[in-house]
């Protein structure tokens, strides 16, 4: 395209490659866990030792003999097949569909997922849950003791940030709503609870502060950390006990191009990007524009003459010392064409034969017959030199040239 002539083009194709590389810049941007200066992140990550981490609750469960281990790769079924409890706690990082159809497979074959937070919305994973909401309790605490629920053995007092419960009250008199159990509830309300789903269970923390660097040394919250994760193991169908990093920020660089492929499919920013990339191409297919210069496809210079196929293959038999026979192919060869050309038969008298091809072409006559008694008189010896040879080929080709080929330049050979 000429950048004179086509410069609107050019400004489209800019627009749309500064759009692509800006929404690059805000997936890279949104990589990194940002710390501001006091070191407190706010990230539930296993790896930070500032008051939001979570790293004491992981070397809590390797001190219990719990086999825990970090995943800093997406929530796809080929990264977590193998895990039995999966903890994604508090993620700034959405799940996206393929991960949340993975789970959902991978739950109902006997997995545990816990979750909290609101990029994970519970409802995705089962419709179900769509009432089962946190709200943030502003009446006094209950004059009633908590009830001995599975996760409270051994809990006396528990110490939570925020008053965050779900809107679950269920009373001794009235049946449980629906699948949904509770697990663990203080004096503000519901604080953990489970769905069974399949084989599996889906268990929601409404707050889980209780699990952070800070408050897991209060009261009794290591024994209800310790007792979710001894609960989850049971009812699970494997041991191994992953939290994942990939959702604060930590993920893995191995993965390639099939990791890139994951991100450009199954999330917004990817699908903005295929769609600008799309557009480019579309522009182009539209403009049907030309990339460098228009190149003349009309032949430059002398046809090629049908004789240097016959003269290629001539040769090689003059390279065997086969210096006759090279001869007779070449020579019958031309007198064929001329007799194509002329309407004579091939066997044709010479002299009739050199008439007619002086008639159509700019040669003599009286030479023509000469060149063609000449090869006669050669074909009629037992051998022919190689001079013989060289000799005879260049007087045949000028003659082709003269009368078959139509680029004579009306000088006559003579001998």
């Amino acid at each position: 395209m000429s950048h004179r002539n086509h410069k609107s083009e050019y400004t489209i194709l800019l627009i749309l490659a500064i759009l692509s590389a800006l929404v690059l810049v805000m997936l890279m941007w949104r990589a990194p866990v940002q710390e501001d200066q006091t070191g407190q992140s706010g990230v539930r990550t296993t790896q930070s030792a500032n008051v939001d981490g979570m790293l004491v609750c992981y070397e809590l469960f390797k001190r219990l003999g719990i086999p825990v281990e970090r995943s800093h790769s997406m929530l796809l079924s080929n990264h977590f097949e193998k895990a039995g409890v999966i903890f994604l706690i508090d993620p700034f990082v959405p799940l996206n569909a393929g991960e949340v159809a993975d789970l959902g497979d991978w739950i109902e074959r006997g997995g545990v997922f816990i979750v909290s937070g609101g990029m994970v919305r519970p409802r995705d994973l089962d419709p179900a849950l769509d009432r089962l909401i946190a709200e943030t309790s502003s009446s006094s605490p209950s004059s009633s003791p908590p009830r001995p629920l599975p996760l409270a053995r051994d809990v006396a007092a528990t110490v939570f940030e925020t008053g965050d419960t779900f809107a679950l009250r269920l009373s001794e008199d009235r049946p449980r709503d629906g699948a949904i159990e509770p697990l663990y509830e203080d004096r503000l309300g519901m604080r953990i609870v489970e769905r069974p789903v399949g084989r599996g269970r889906l268990i929601l923390l409404s707050d889980s502060s209780f699990l952070a660097n800070e408050h897991i040394g209060q009261d009794d919250n290591s024994v209800l950390a310790a007792n979710l994760a001894a609960y989850a193991t049971a009812r699970s169908t494997g041991r191994r006990v992953v939290f994942n990093e990939y959702h604060f920020g930590f993920g893995g660089s191995g993965a390639g191009f099939r990791l890139l492929a994951q991100m450009l499919f199954t999330s917004s920013p990817g699908w903005a990007v295929l769609a600008l990339t799309a557009a480019g191409i579309l522009f182009l297919f539209y403009k049907g524009r030309q990339f460098g210069p228009r190149r003349d496809l009309s032949r430059q210079g002398r046809r090629r003459s049908k004789m240097e196929y016959v003269h290629a293959v001539g040769a090689t038999y003059r390279y065997a010392g086969a210096h006759r026979l090279t001869l007779r192919i070449i020579y019958n060869s031309l007198r064929q064409r001329a007799a194509g050309r002329t309407g004579l038969a091939p066997t044709a008298a010479n002299r009739s034969l050199a008439q007619e091809l002086a008639r159509r072409g700019q040669a003599d006559a009286d030479h023509v017959q000469r060149v063609l008694d000449d090869c006669d008189a050669l074909l009629a010896r037992p051998t022919v030199s190689q001079h013989q040879l060289t000799a005879a080929l260049s007087r045949l080709a000028q003659i082709e040239k003269e009368t078959l080929d139509g680029f004579g330049n009306g000088k006559r050979t003579r001998p």
